[in-house]
């Protein structure tokens, strides 16, 4: 049996677009199952093809309406695409103004296939409306670039991340991944993993920002890879979040993946926290992104 095409695999992967794709998990591609493409996809995406299912349909039916001939249906023009078009659009919405009918076993038996389609058309779009609502998502933003500078002395990779919601992800641990490729002495190429430890992988209570840090040191596997020239930098971060939700009762998963040409050298992100004359604190969310050429580390802007 032929397999639809959303079930076939690539024959060849654009690296650049694998590792881009798996920090977006909105451009989810329909390569496993329609219905997983149809969860993951963009509400854009998703309410489109909604839309042109249901307009195409109707054309069908349309079609199939004139090729019943003259007369099939009371009150339309002879030949008008139009009218027999708004009268499927009315069955199928079961709507019945009455003004039109169909006539004759044929239009009649169009029409019962056409109000069973309606009612099954509806309830599968409700029902994925309703699992794309549900679906728990983490809310979990990452910073565009990521910055190797110092802290403490000590040559350091560092990214931000923080929580978009009001609610609090408890239990949250972040983790670093390494994936870069490698030649064996026999000339066959192979991707490695290697997990990068952090200096604090996991929070109590994740409500604010989170600034995560990497030493760069002898024992880290990053460092062989940033002094390397841009042309040689068969490598990328992997960055995976996860945590429990407490609105949403549920477990919550995200991802980031940082490419060589988004980590910037010898550079320190531009503070996010105010100290105001009371003592208070604010965190100014704009700064998030922005990073400065520079060693200074005056504060990490590591506020749960």
């Amino acid at each position: 049996m032929r397999k639809f095409l959303f079930n076939r695999r690539p024959t060849r992967i654009n690296l650049e677009e694998y590792r881009a794709t798996l920090s977006r998990s909105e451009m989810a591609r329909p390569e496993n199952n329609f219905y997983h493409w149809l969860l993951g996809t963009s509400w854009t995406s998703f309410m489109l093809l909604v839309v042109f299912v249901y307009l195409a349909t109707n054309l069908l039916f349309a079609f199939a309406y004139i090729a019943c001939g003259d007369g099939a249906i009371t009150h339309a023009q002879p030949g008008s695409l139009l009218d027999v078009f708004f009268f499927s659009v009315q069955t199928m919405a079961t709507i019945g103004y009455g003004r039109m009918t169909p006539v004759g076993s044929w239009p009649n038996a169009i029409v019962t296939f056409e109000a069973f389609f309606g009612i099954v058309y509806s309830a599968l779009t409700t029902g994925l409306a309703f699992a794309r609502f549900t679906r728990p998502t983490a809310g979990v933003r990452f910073s565009k670039v990521a910055v190797v500078g110092s802290h403490n002395g000590v040559k350091t990779f560092k990214f931000r991340v923080a929580n978009d919601r009001s609610s609090h992800i408890v239990e949250a641990q972040l983790r670093l991944w390494l994936i870069a490729e490698s030649m064996t002495s026999e000339g066959e190429r192979y991707r490695r993993s290697v997990e990068l430890q952090l200096h604090r992988s996991e929070s109590p209570v994740f409500s604010l920002t989170w600034t995560a840090m990497h030493s760069v040191d002898d024992n880290s596997a990053l460092k062989e890879y940033l002094g390397k020239a841009a042309i040689e930098q068969q490598w990328h971060l992997l960055i995976t979040f996860t945590g429990y939700h407490e609105s949403l009762a549920n477990q919550v998963y995200a991802r980031h993946v940082y490419l060589p040409r988004n980590v910037q050298q010898n550079a320190t992100f531009v503070d996010i926290v105010t100290v105001l004359p009371d003592g208070g604190r604010v965190i100014d969310l704009a700064n998030f992104d922005k990073w400065i050429p520079g060693n200074s580390d005056k504060l990490a802007g590591e506020f749960l």
